[in-house]
């Protein structure tokens, strides 16, 4: 018995997001500052701006744009690893620290040297310091 379209296309869908995921987890992996944002997104803008204001390089990847060849799952694959729908979702050195606002505070948590952040993630509040 031959396989229908539906579970063809079925098929598909777990390829794509199989490769999807494998594609999230080499980023996280091999990035030390990751961003997933959209392109009409004013919070992701503000987070690559700060890392551009303490001098840190971050990739910045548009989950709306596939030009650069990603998977169109990219976004859901983000989504359910994090469990954070939104953007941006931010990862630094392979831990994700969520969006924007999230960013902040531990901006501030690494000022304070005896914060869990600060003690548990020097690599962290290390790349976070001005």
């Amino acid at each position: 018995m031959g396989a229908t379209d539906k579970d063809m296309s079925q098929e598909q869908a777990e390829k794509e997001f199989d490769s999807a995921m494998g594609s999230l987890e080499t980023m996280v992996r091999n990035e030390p500052c990751l961003i997933f944002s959209t392109t009409v997104c004013p919070w992701c803008d503000r987070a690559a701006e700060f890392f551009q204001s303490i001098n840190r390089q971050c990739r910045k990847v548009e989950l709306n744009d596939q030009t650069d060849g990603q998977s169109p799952m990219l976004g859901t694959a983000v989504a359910l690893a994090t469990q954070q729908r939104t953007v941006p979702n931010i990862f630094l050195f392979g831990k994700h620290v969520g969006g924007f606002d999230r960013l902040m505070a531990s901006v501030e948590q690494c000022k304070q040297k005896d914060s869990a952040l600060a003690l548990q993630h020097a690599d962290v509040c290390g790349f976070l310091s001005e």
